[in-house]
């Protein structure tokens, strides 16, 4: 079997959403695809786990076990498996949209300068844009970009395409393996946000008219309301601050060493981002959501 995409799948403690998921990829409309989990879960229920063996034994899955790897180095040791020309990225809580979402993103490669791409979050099929109207100029210029201090704006929900961005996503996003492997991959001592690894080192590479983009199709519906994985969104204040902080030091000043003399701003922009979290909670307390 020599599929053209790999899809990567990283998973713990999600066993029961990860057959979920499964059911639904073996029902993608393309015609040379694999599916590469590396399955690192240590509690499920033992239901779960058989059906995911009975599943596994589809010839489009290679099913690797591992103790608890993290999740960098999951993504790098899928990757390595792979055997299709494009690496194509989803979290196991994450459902296409469409039976053509592999499609869409093979199709997208008839374009030789395409190093990669994301493809649009939503909260269920046919979600509206939900960003205010006087933000779309905006957007526009800084989705999936960095600002001039190297941190990151997202805009995921965008529907618009937008060429030439600065980063990849962890779901929803596709690269050709070559250009992934060029780079060096996802740096392994990274516990969160290490797509931005990847986006550092690939930046020296892209020229001559090569590039990523973020385009409005294909979907994935983000299902944020699912527990296990790294528990990122039930990350305290403190732990929220140690992520931004970790952002700046292993991401920022390692790849922009000459912008230690903006610490004072990047911390600055931590704390920022730790404040929109408690602002978040509080709203979201008061309104009982």
């Amino acid at each position: 079997m020599n599929p053209r995409i790999s899809v990567i799948v990283r998973s713990y403690n999600r066993v029961g959403v990860l057959c979920n998921l499964l059911e639904v990829l073996l029902s993608q409309e393309h015609d040379s695809y694999e599916i590469v989990i590396v399955e690192q879960s240590d509690q499920y229920k033992k239901a779960d786990y058989k059906k995911l063996q009975q599943l596994a034994e589809d010839e489009k899955i290679n099913l690797l076990t591992y103790p608890r790897l993290g999740g960098p180095k999951a993504r790098n040791t899928g990757v390595k498996n792979a055997k299709g020309e494009i690496i194509l990225l989803l979290d196991d809580d994450d459902l296409p949209a469409s039976p053509h979402w592999i499609q869409i993103h093979d199709d997208a490669y008839k374009d030789e300068k395409l190093i990669g791409f994301t493809g649009r979050h939503v909260a269920s099929k046919n979600a509206r844009c939900p960003y205010l109207q006087v933000m779309l100029n905006f957007i526009r210029r800084n989705c999936m970009s960095y600002s001039w201090l190297g941190t990151p704006y997202t805009f995921a929900q965008f529907n618009e395409d937008v060429e030439n961005v600065d980063w990849l996503h962890g779901t929803n996003a596709s690269i050709r393996k070559e250009w992934a492997v060029k780079a060096g991959l996802w740096d392994e001592d990274l516990k969160t946000q290490d797509e931005h690894s990847l986006a550092f080192k690939l930046r020296p590479y892209i020229k001559d008219g090569y590039r990523l983009d973020f385009r409005k199709e294909p979907e994935v519906i983000r299902q944020l309301d699912i527990e296990g994985g790294m528990e990122k969104r039930k990350f305290s204040l403190l732990q929220e601050f140690r992520n931004q902080h970790q952002y700046i030091t292993k991401i920022v000043l390692r790849y922009r060493p000459m912008f230690t003399l903006f610490y004072p701003l990047l911390l600055f922009w931590a704390l920022i981002k730790v404040g929109m979290q408690a602002t978040k909670r509080v709203v979201n307390f008061i309104t009982g959501k």
